[in-house]
């Protein structure tokens, strides 16, 4: 199966980012294709490490976006070269385990008739570590008894090309950090499930510039967003 891995990147740590890049160019998968958005970056450190990996892997090809817009018009920018059947999300700060790709070829092969599956994390940060334990399927009727919002994770997450390009893509929601929650109601609406895997396949960041811990998620407004997102659920 051909995958695409998808990563947007607009002011990360060089050596974040290094870390970012370098799991996945050792994947223990041979046919990939590496999609990096340059998301409008000024150009210095991180644009010359960034274009330097183009010398150095013909697996990886550096798009620049012309406009800084927001996470999500980034990702649908990154879209649009993504020819592959299966398409990994990742983040600029996280790690992918070596078996990322390998293990998601392997699922979306046994199982064609699935379409959105994403991983367990491994959260961490200089003072403590924890994991995801999200449950193994989610159907528009579980995601509106859960209680929270919170049942999968969009780094290491993968989507069939078909499935996104039904859907419209991300939307360029009011709220920059919200486009994950936003594209997960979207794929429900349109009535497909959400599976998740047992296995822990990303390490991720938590720093003050996480968008899953940013301080404005904790805002009224923030919190409304994703009441709202959830109501459409009702309809």
């Amino acid at each position: 199966m051909k995958i695409n891995v998808l990563m947007p990147v607009f002011d990360t740590p060089v050596e974040w980012l290094r870390k970012a890049v370098e799991s996945i160019i050792y994947q223990n998968h041979p046919n990939f294709q590496f999609i990096i958005v340059d998301d409008n970056n000024p150009r210095g450190a991180l644009t010359d490490y960034l274009y330097g990996l183009t010398q150095r892997d013909c697996c990886i090809n550096i798009v620049r976006k012309p406009v800084n817009e927001g996470i999500a018009a980034a990702l649908n920018f990154g879209l649009h070269y993504c020819q592959g059947d299966l398409i990994v999300r990742m983040d600029a700060d996280d790690v992918a385990d070596p078996e990322l790709l390998k293990s998601h070829d392997l699922f979306f092969t046994a199982h064609p008739d699935r379409h959105i599956c994403g991983v367990q994390i491994h959260l961490f940060n200089e003072k403590t570590q924890w994991f995801s334990a999200h449950p193994a399927e989610i159907t528009r009727s579980r995601a509106l008894a859960m209680p929270g919002h919170w049942f999968v994770n969009h780094p290491g997450i993968a989507y069939r090309n078909a499935a996104i390009k039904a859907v419209g893509g991300y939307d360029n929601t009011p709220s920059t950090l919200a486009e994950d929650y936003a594209l997960w109601i979207k794929f429900l609406l349109a009535g497909y499930t959400i599976y998740n895997r047992k296995e822990v396949l990303i390490d991720y960041r938590v720093h003050p510039k996480s968008f899953s811990f940013a301080p404005d998620r904790k805002s009224p407004l923030w919190h409304q967003f994703l009441t709202d997102q959830k109501n459409l659920l009702y309809e």
